[in-house]
């Protein structure tokens, strides 16, 4: 059963002319949000001896917010689980109507109980520039709702029960669906869904339960049950894993329209084996399932990190996957060559006193990117750099003029408004 209501917001989220009053005190987001050691803006907030956590100061630039979304599931063993999802949200400028994409976690079982509210803020810029809503939950058994159960649990890795896994999954995305879908700026008809690992499993698994306005699907290194430690590459059971899929191929071909799927994978996966991947793609596909693979080179020590660390090398397949879909607006940024200005030129700057900043950029290894707007600036090294940066900077603007790239590796890309 699915309980639906909405508690924040009731109406479109506000214009971002109201910077700087979105305020929301929660404990500091996990390392997908956007604060990592290679990346500064020129107001850094200096060391306080206070334990207490600063307020979270949500991007207004991309009018982040937070709802509530009820949802009653059932774990392995018939019990029912009522709670309320933390859902972050994302929107582009505008009334919309705006297609939807649902961004779905993976899981550590382990440290589920120290999960914070979910953003994947880099995927989260990729799908806003593409012209999409993004809405981020954090599903029961994660977080603040971990000790309500966790009716995500295989069980027993000899036994495992990934049917009932993959049902408490779908039942949260199809839930976050509908009550989205009910708002005046999203197009209930253009529904995207996309998940990393368990959130992968997840989103096939929603597929095959016919959301109304699904359109395509994405899966990165999705399935369940791996252990990168005692049996790297390895999950439990995998030929049940493989029934799974085949089962979800099965229901998902049966939709009068079908969707299709991209899975994306990497060589050095330390929990499911490209073999398995493989596998799975192959067995959703033979049962009726609409399936593009893409199978990357090994990514850093462990290829199963590519979604939140990789997005340079995702956000290109992902802009090609969509495109003959409908959705031809580009989200990945390109790395600019050539360019008039000498990148080492100070003088070149739009005023003097980004020049501190600017040469903590020119410090910086490649790939790496500065961007300001004339006052403030931001710059990020690394994968992502350019969104980072820009993000980085508008967090510091709030109401002033928005930001723009200056110089993104050794290229001047600045032009005057």
């Amino acid at each position: 059963m699915i309980c639906l209501r909405r508690v924040l917001p009731s109406s479109p989220l506000p214009a971002p002319s109201v910077r700087g009053a979105l305020l929301l005190t929660l404990a500091s987001v996990l390392a997908s949000a956007f604060t990592p050691a290679w990346a500064q803006s020129a107001s850094a907030p200096a060391p306080t001896e206070e334990l207490q956590a600063p307020p979270e100061r949500l991007a207004a630039d991309i009018r982040e917010a937070v709802v509530r979304v009820p949802v009653t599931v059932e774990d392995a063993f018939g019990r029912d689980i009522s709670g309320d999802l933390l859902v972050t949200t994302f929107r582009p400028p505008g009334p919309g109507p705006f297609p939807l994409v649902v961004i779905s976690h993976g899981r550590a079982s382990k440290t589920r109980a120290e999960y914070k509210r979910q953003r994947f803020e880099s995927a989260a810029r990729f799908f806003v520039r593409k012209g999409f809503a993004v809405a981020v939950p954090l599903r029961i058994g994660y977080g603040e709702l971990a000790a309500l159960g966790d009716p995500e649990a295989s069980v027993r890795c000899d036994s495992p029960r990934y049917e009932s896994a993959a049902k408490a999954a779908a039942t949260q995305i199809a839930a976050v669906v509908r009550q989205l879908s009910t708002t005046a700026d999203i197009d209930a008809r253009r529904v995207l869904l996309v998940g990393q690992s368990v959130g992968g499993f997840a989103t096939i698994a929603a597929t095959a339960e016919q959301i109304d306005g699904e359109v395509a699907a994405i899966d990165f290194a999705g399935g369940h049950g791996g252990d990168p430690d005692l049996h790297p590459g390895e999950p439990c059971r995998p030929d049940e894993l493989q029934r799974r899929f085949s089962d979800f191929g099965r229901r998902a071909a049966q939709r009068p329209q079908p969707v299709p799927t991209l899975w994306v994978f990497t060589e050095n996966d330390r929990y499911f084996s490209p073999r398995h991947q493989r596998r799975w793609s192959e067995a959703y596909r033979a049962a009726g399932g609409l399936v593009e693979t893409r199978q990357l080179p090994a990514f850093g020590e462990d290829g199963h990190q590519l979604f939140g660390k990789g997005n340079d090398l995702w956000q290109p397949l992902v802009d090609a996957f969509l495109k003959p879909i409908g959705f031809d607006i580009p989200g990945a940024l390109p790395f600019p060559t050539g360019g008039d200005v000498d990148v080492e030129d100070l003088r070149a700057l739009p005023s003097s006193r980004l020049g501190d900043g600017y040469r903590k950029f020119l410090a910086a290894k490649e790939p790496r990117a500065f961007a300001t707007n004339g006052r403030r600036w931001g710059y990020a090294f690394g994968d992502d750099a350019q969104s980072r940066a820009l993000a980085l900077c508008e967090r510091n603007a709030q109401a002033e003029e928005p930001c723009r790239l200056y110089a993104v590796n050794r290229t001047v890309v600045w032009s005057k408004p």
